[in-house]
């Protein structure tokens, strides 16, 4: 799996910390992308990609799935929860360095 960028890593933080996991986690795109703040990402990120772009990206990947809606729909699968708990293992202030990195480009 090629290594994913620092903003689609905040997407997978902000989607696993507001509970988009699973079926449970079943959210309308739109949702999603209000939920994890995505335009407050793409800013700090400086990103020009739209968020269907990355959402389309992360579920190439099997981080992201959309049950074959075409991106209607999207949550946090088993590979991508995987990732950020491995992930949060390892950088344990990670949600703290988010919140940081957004609240710096205000």
């Amino acid at each position: 799996m090629p290594e994913l960028k620092p903003y689609e890593i905040a997407l997978l933080l902000q989607m696993y910390n507001e509970g988009i996991i699973g079926k449970r986690g079943y959210t309308s795109i739109h949702k999603v992308r209000s939920k994890t703040r995505w335009q407050q990402i793409a800013s700090a990120y400086n990103i020009k990609d739209s968020f269907d772009n990355v959402a389309r990206y992360l579920v190439k990947r099997k981080l992201l799935s959309d049950d074959g809606k075409s991106l209607a729909v999207l949550y946090l699968d088993k590979l991508g929860v995987d990732f950020v708990l491995a992930y949060l293992k390892q950088n344990p202030s990670a949600f703290k360095d988010l919140e940081d990195k957004i609240r710096e480009r205000r």
